[in-house]
C-alpha cells in the first residue's frame, strides 16, 4: 500500500503547486490543481481505509467532494467534468469493493485515535473556511491547516507513513505562506507600528 501513499502525497503536493500558479486571469491552473487534489484524495482514501484510520477517511470524503466540486466549477465544460468525474469515483468504488472481497474487511483494525481525530478535525473546518469571503475567516483556515500537518507529521512518523509526514512537513510551509499572503496587509501595518514604536 505504500505506492497510494506516495502517490497521494505526489499529488497533493503538485495540487498545492498549481494552485499557487493560479491568477485572477489564469485559472487554468487552480482546475488542473482540483484534478491533482482529487487523485491525491483517492490514492490517500484507500491507503487509509486500508489502514484502518477511520479520522482521515472522513477528511478525505469531505476533500474529496470539495475537489470534486472544485473542478466542476473552474470547468470550460462542466457536464462533461462531471460525467468523467461520476464515472471514475463509480470505477474506483468498484475497484475498492473487490479488494474488500479478496481482503476480509475484518483483518483490518479501524481505529479512531484522538490525535488523529483532531487533527482531521481541523483539516475539515480549515477546509469550509477557506471557502469564505472573509479574508479574516480564511485566515483561520490556514491556522488550523498548520496546527493539524503539525500532528500529521507525528502521526506519519509515530505510523511509518513517511510519505504523509513528507507532504504534512510540505503543507506546513504552504500553510504559513497562505496566512502571510491572507493576512499580508495586517502584518505589515503591525510591522509599521512596531517600528514606529522603535
Amino acid at each position: 500500500m505504500v505506492f497510494l501513499e506516495a502517490f497521494g502525497a505526489v499529488f497533493s503536493i503538485l495540487g498545492a503547486y498549481l494552485m499557487s500558479l493560479s491568477t485572477k486571469d489564469n485559472q487554468r491552473p487552480l482546475y488542473l490543481a482540483f484534478i491533482s487534489f482529487l487523485c491525491a484524495n483517492l490514492c490517500l482514501f484507500a491507503f487509509f481505509l486500508f489502514e484502518g484510520k477511520i479520522p482521515m477517511i472522513m477528511q478525505l470524503l469531505f476533500f474529496y467532494a470539495g475537489a470534486f466540486l472544485g473542478v466542476i466549477k473552474k470547468s470550460l465544460n462542466p457536464k462533461r467534468d462531471f460525467r468523467i468525474l461520476a464515472f471514475i469515483t463509480l470505477i474506483y468504488v468498484l475497484i475498492l469493493l473487490i479488494a474488500f472481497y479478496f481482503k476480509s474487511i475484518t483483518s483490518i483494525e479501524f481505529e479512531i485515535l484522538p490525535i488523529d481525530t483532531c487533527a482531521a478535525s481541523m483539516a475539515i473546518i480549515g477546509n469550509f473556511l477557506l471557502s469564505s469571503h472573509s479574508h479574516i475567516r480564511r485566515s483561520y483556515a490556514f491556522i488550523l491547516f498548520f496546527l493539524a500537518d503539525v500532528l500529521y507529521v507525528y502521526v506519519g512518523y509515530s505510523n511509518g507513513f513517511y510519505f504523509f509526514m513528507a507532504q504534512s512537513v510540505f503543507f506546513i510551509y504552504t500553510s504559513l505562506n497562505g496566512y502571510k499572503n491572507t493576512m499580508k496587509e495586517e502584518i505589515q501595518e503591525y510591522l509599521n507600528k512596531f517600528k514606529s514604536k522603535n
